[in-house]
């Protein structure tokens, strides 16, 4: 095993299996252990005990990447609160019948946020620290287990979801004519203590249920035959089936349906315009969303190309209205914007999404926004993926992976549309490292009764100030709205700590940070003060 984890550092062969055990231990002292207003604030020292194991196999027919890490939390004054969480993060993908038949599995754990109405113990602007890179030699990830914004804090607001998925999937090229993509996804959605995700509302008790998400999709594409004249067919279902429902506001059993039937084809004039046209269908079912009216959609429209690193397109119809445009002046800079304005289907209206990328020698920059209708449990479900250009699930990436913050909104049955913003920039030259995000996120119902909203900011500097020692600081504030006065929170939080690589294997870190948040509701108010020291070893 010690010379498996040994291959994994040194980059051994491509097709080899990598396996990491590892282990941090940290004792935390917090003045406020409970979150609570000043004058029923406790105090707390909590020993914190992470064993955990990482496992890579990239190569041959299998590509894996698995983390897994028990949370074991010792609580000094209030014992009866130990416990063990799980954290699970894992995806696997194998081709199974040479370059046709292939199969992705994936599967989470994590811990989150009960009821809107609580407390949180970690701010989604300090999400970033979940994966500290303080430019200190040794294995990457050393730092990986930072315990300054774990949920050690007991607020009673905190259950764990489960998400796991399978999705076998072929692919087909006929004679250069047709490139087809067929896939299957199975995604279950489960929590932990369903004592904890029971919610009034009013006189009706709502149990936010488990799920299970069944989808498939037909991608039918022009082959490489085909030069002036492009097309595409895509066919896409899902059902959602939640579980236990109680909720009087979700029909048909919990059930959610959605049926999508979309066609393209494009047709060059010259190098530099083409024609296109695009048409489609749609027919579902989701609840809170009854109004949406089911149909046909048809548009005509046409593709500006006047270089290769630009491309405006233009779509008008009776029943959609489409804009787009892409921008690709290098390999390290892209920027992809959409509007799109439809009178059919659950997400009729003004729809924006765009995403933008640039990777300067020093630094990178992103801002993404997306704007769909969706709900608590497809966000758990998906939150392991990312979605390429063909709509497809992609595994994270092995480096760099983004940290999915649950945010404050805690569990619900219902459906919702989100407009969701984050953007950032991360700076690293010699010793120095800044990091700097930011997020805005509404939810609102069809209807507009129900809007919810969150938005904040984060930054952290590093500096390596001795081959083996660094420190750091960093500071966030996040603003929620929840739809009442006694729902409003702004959470301010700041950190300060250093951090020294013993050996390549081992290494330590201590912290201090602040945290407050100045609620609508006096209830909801406090301060607390909280002190770490910890060690992390890689095996």
């Amino acid at each position: 095993m010690p010379g498996q984890a040994q291959q994994s550092r040194d980059g051994g062969g491509s097709n080899a299996w990598q396996i990491t055990p590892r282990i941090s231990v940290g004792a935390i002292y917090s003045d406020n252990i409970k979150l609570a207003p000043a004058n029923a604030a406790e105090d707390d020292l909590v020993l914190d005990v992470e064993p955990g194991i990482s496992i890579r196999k990239r190569g041959g027919r299998l590509d894996l990447r698995l983390d897994y890490t028990a949370q074991g939390l010792l609580y000094a004054n209030h014992s009866d609160a130990n416990t063990v969480n799980h954290q699970l993060q894992g995806f696997g993908s194998a081709e199974i019948f040479q370059k046709h038949f292939f199969l992705d599995a994936y599967s989470a754990i994590s811990q989150v946020s009960a009821t809107s109405s609580g407390r949180t113990g970690s701010p989604a602007s300090l999400a970033f620290l979940s994966n500290l890179d303080l430019g200190l030699p040794g294995v990457p990830g050393l730092f990986q287990s930072f315990g300054t914004s774990d949920e050690i804090a007991l607020t009673d607001n905190q259950t764990t979801g489960y998400r796991y998925g399978i999705s076998p999937y072929w692919r087909q090229d006929i004679g250069g004519w047709v490139e087809g993509l067929l896939r299957y996804r199975y995604d279950g959605v489960r929590y932990g203590d369903q004592n904890k995700v029971t919610t009034t509302q009013g006189e009706q008790q709502t149990v936010n249920a488990d799920s299970q998400v069944n989808t498939l999709t037909l991608d039918l594409n022009s082959g490489r035959r085909f030069n002036i004249l492009n097309w595409n067919i895509g066919y896409f279902y899902q059902r959602q089936q939640l579980d236990n429902v109680t909720d009087s506001n979700v029909t048909a059993n919990g059930e959610d349906r959605r049926e999508r039937l979309d066609a393209r084809i494009t047709y060059r004039l010259s190098q530099y315009w083409a024609l296109l046209a695009n048409a489609g269908y749609e027919d579902s079912q989701v609840t809170g969303f009854e109004n949406a009216r089911d149909g046909s959609y048809w548009g005509l429209g046409a593709i500006w190309t006047p270089n290769r690193f630009l491309e405006v397109g233009g779509l008008y119809g009776p029943d959609v209205n489409l804009i787009a445009l892409r921008w690709n002046p290098s390999t390290r800079t892209s920027l992809d914007v959409r509007r799109r304005d439809r009178n059919v289907g659950v997400e009729s209206g003004v729809h924006w999404q765009g995403t933008f990328k640039h990777q300067a020698r020093a630094s990178t920059w992103s801002v993404t926004y997306l704007d769909e209708v969706t709900n608590e449990q497809q966000l758990l479900g998906s939150s392991l993926l990312a979605v390429g250009a063909d709509g497809q699930p992609l595994a994270l990436e092995e480096q760099g992976q983004s940290i999915s913050a649950e945010g404050p909104f805690g569990l619900t049955n219902r459906n919702f549309r989100r407009k969701r913003l984050d953007a950032g920039v991360v700076y690293r030259r010699g010793p120095t490292g800044i990091s700097v995000n930011a997020f805005s996120e509404e939810r609102q119902t069809q209807d507009a009764k129900s809007i919810e909203s969150t938005y904040g900011a984060g930054a952290l500097w590093t500096w390596r100030f001795a081959p083996q020692v660094a420190s750091f600081i960093g500071g966030g504030w996040e603003h929620d709205d929840l739809g009442e006065e006694a729902q409003r929170n702004d959470y301010w939080v700041s950190i300060v700590g250093l951090a020294q690589a013993f050996t390549p294997n081992f290494g330590g870190l201590i912290s201090y940070r602040y945290y407050q948040n100045d609620a609508g509701s006096a209830e909801q108010e406090f301060r607390e003060n909280r002190l770490n020291v910890r060690f992390n070893m890689k095996f």
